[in-house]
């Protein structure tokens, strides 16, 4: 009789252990979907998170072609001519990637100093990728800057911030004024540049950037300075609203 009452306790437990078995498999099968869950939901909130925390873009490109059909060719007594004898950044510098636009002529007129013309731009700034200042191309190209300070230079019916400098070229003096524009705002050096490029991406939005640099050869310091203002609001009275809205301001 013992060894009958051990045996049927041993198949009691056997059924016992049996019948829990699918209950342990459910309680796992849940803890498993539970957890596939939350990663899931915290992969998702992550990307949300990510995508809605990418600076947008404020500016569209523009096409090569349509930026250069933006640009005058004639501006008051001046007219334009194609040039590769401008200053502009090197190769290495990676010339490609930090402009999208890139336009550079000289115009002439008759009894008026020649006008070298540069026109940078890219619908896209970062960090990385910001236009270069002739406080940095020139001295990179082997034509110290001799001086430079910050100008207010009257383009219509607004008052831009930009700067005034003065380059060495092996004997020859380039007189220079040129503004940068990163979206809205016209910082007048690098660490304004920056400021505005940081306060940007805080906002969530990356601007696009112009560098705008008219200079010529100084033969007169008071007339040179003179002609380039001159030359700068004849550029400016010429170009179309569309090209002065969307680039130069």
């Amino acid at each position: 009789m013992r060894r009958l009452s051990v045996e049927a306790n041993q198949v009691l437990n056997m059924t016992t252990n049996e019948q829990s078995a699918p209950d342990e498999d459910r309680q796992l099968g849940a803890t498993i979907d539970r957890r596939s869950v939350v990663v899931g939901l915290g992969l998702a909130a992550g990307a949300a998170f990510s995508y809605f925390n990418t600076p947008r873009a404020l500016a569209s490109p523009i096409t090569e072609a349509r930026f250069q059909g933006l640009i005058p060719s004639k501006v008051g007594g001046w007219t334009s001519r194609k040039s590769a004898e401008l200053v502009v950044p090197a190769e290495d510098e990676g010339q490609d990637k930090l402009y999208e636009n890139l336009e550079t002529r000289i115009y002439e007129g008759n009894g008026l100093p020649a006008m070298m013309l540069l026109i940078a731009y890219s619908s896209v700034q970062r960090n990385d990728v910001q236009v270069h200042r002739p406080e940095v191309c020139y001295p990179a190209a082997g034509f110290p800057i001799v001086w430079t300070k910050p100008a207010t230079i009257e383009a219509g019916n607004r008052t831009l911030l930009g700067r005034e400098l003065l380059a060495d070229r092996g004997g020859l003096k380039e007189r220079i004024i040129y503004w940068v524009r990163v979206g809205h705002e016209f910082p007048i050096g690098w660490a304004d540049q920056r400021l505005t490029m940081a306060l940007s991406n805080a906002r969530g939005v990356t601007p696009d950037g112009v560098l705008f640099r008219v200079s010529t050869i100084e033969a007169d310091p008071e007339r040179a300075a003179s002609a380039l203002r001159m030359f700068i609001k004849a550029f400016i009275a010429t170009s179309t609203p569309s090209f002065r809205e969307t680039v130069l301001f």
